[in-house]
């Protein structure tokens, strides 16, 4: 499942972020907003806790993940992410990878139940 980066921001120390304001930056970094969310059956318990994969790197979700977005710190991400930059929710992106077992075990659910709840808003490209 990918997605591309909607919207870049380069925030300071003590910024915060999402519904309720409940992750606060510890340090000046970058903040990329990532087109999904839980109306698109991506989890609300990824909130502060899940990953994406950005230029191959692991990039941590910050703050709640909101109904038609998720944020994630790419500060330490080199070099700079751009707009449009390839974002995977799970999957492989160069050497890295993001299974759909991982966050499943995060979840304390099974896998079937991530992939299933992606819903149909959610374009789907088939290939042979």
């Amino acid at each position: 499942l990918k997605a591309r980066v909607a919207h870049l921001k380069k925030v300071p120390s003590g910024f915060k972020i999402s519904y309720g304001m409940t992750y606060q930056t510890e340090k000046p970094t970058t903040i990329a907003t990532i087109p999904i969310g839980y109306a698109d059956g991506f989890s609300r318990l990824l909130s502060s806790r899940g990953f994406m994969l950005v230029c191959g790197c692991r990039a941590p979700i910050v703050g709640r993940v909101c109904m038609d977005m998720t944020m994630l710190d790419v500060g330490h991400i080199v070099p700079e992410v751009g707009l449009e930059e390839e974002v995977v929710i799970f999957g492989r992106q160069g050497n890295s990878s993001i299974t759909v077992d991982e966050i499943a075990s995060a979840l304390n659910t099974i896998s079937y139940e991530i992939v299933s709840a992606i819903t149909a808003r959610v374009p789907r490209i088939y290939l042979r």
